[in-house]
């Protein structure tokens, strides 16, 4: 969808927050023009790929089947998006965007529904196997590798959770953690640490990803306390990272407070520190993030949005 070059809000970011912001920017009144810089609009929803079983109203639907719906939804408002727009540039005083580096469009109010990505390992082969071996979704890709090995990095539910589908699906699973302890709840750590399939390696990091055409092994580095530091190469045809994520805040960097891992700082009410300007969604660090959460931080960053607005015409 076109858009002009000003709006009353313009949204950087088309995930459920982004979303859930321009349909309620629109319900109070604005002219919302939400920017997404994918293909599709949904953000995290496109790679979700479990059923969804505690959001209202979405039982049993997976993340793609939400994000067309919720689509469908801007469209039947009649609220103006744009996708394939990657915001290139960010003044958040004057609330500007460079878009593609060649467009600049301005919002009397700014939301920043930045969203989070995958964290990464940044060792030699996580790239190049990616889609041939390497893998972030278990849910996905597990019916490839049953009855062969596998291995999991990482130390959070996420972790813990696939171990327990990849196990189900047949595959002989490993799971790798750089420490000795784990973030994840005790209702996948505890299953995880007693299953008598699932072997946990603690204190082990990879060091890299090898093979041909595929996955074939990898190498990890174990360095157990008072141990010196050993490596071992471990024969696998799969590597699913679960290593959380991290937000994508650097476009506003030094404009923004943000707290020491990069996430968005803000009132109860979204309102960063520059005036006008406000964020939602995953880039905040929410307390539960969830479908949920994200429509809820949406309508209410678009209400305190609509409320300064009005004000400024007092």
């Amino acid at each position: 969808m076109d858009s002009g070059a000003r709006s009353d809000l313009l949204i950087v970011g088309g995930g459920p927050a982004g979303i859930a912001a321009a349909l309620w920017g629109k319900r109070l009144g604005l002219d919302p023009l939400l920017l997404e810089a994918g293909s599709q609009l949904g953000g995290q929803l496109l790679r979700s790929y479990n059923q969804s079983v505690d959001c209202p109203g979405f039982y049993g639907l997976v993340g793609t089947d939400i994000a067309e719906r919720l689509t469908i939804h801007l469209i039947r408002e009649g609220i103006r998006f744009r996708t394939n727009a990657l915001v290139t540039q960010v003044d958040c005083a004057a609330r500007k965007v460079v878009v593609n580096e060649t467009e600049t469009l301005t919002g009397r109010a700014l939301v920043l529904a930045l969203g989070v990505r995958k964290r990464r390992l940044g060792i030699p082969g996580e790239r190049e196997f990616a889609g041939r071996g390497v893998s972030t979704s278990a849910t996905r890709d597990k019916g490839r590798y049953a009855g062969r090995e596998v291995i999991i990095v990482g130390g959070g539910d996420g972790a813990f959770e696939e171990s327990l589908i990849l196990d189900e699906a047949g595959c002989r699973v490993t799971l790798v953690h750089r420490s000795g302890t784990f973030r994840a709840r005790p209702l996948y750590r505890d299953r995880v640490l007693t299953h008598p399939r699932i072997r946990v390696m603690t204190h082990t990091r990879l060091l890299a990803i090898e093979g041909s055409q595929q996955v074939e092994r990898v190498i990890v580095e174990r360095s157990a306390p008072g141990e010196a530091p050993r490596q071992q190469v471990i024969p696998v045809s799969g590597v699913f990272l679960a290593l959380g994520v991290v937000p994508a805040t650097e476009p506003v960097a030094g404009q923004v407070e943000r707290d020491a891992e990069g996430y968005l700082i803000t009132d109860r009410h979204g309102a960063t520190s520059c005036p006008g300007v406000w964020a939602c969604g995953d880039t905040t660090r929410p307390l539960l993030s969830s479908l949920s959460t994200a429509f809820g931080d949406g309508a209410t960053v678009a209400k305190a949005a609509f409320d300064w607005l009005m004000a400024q015409k007092q």
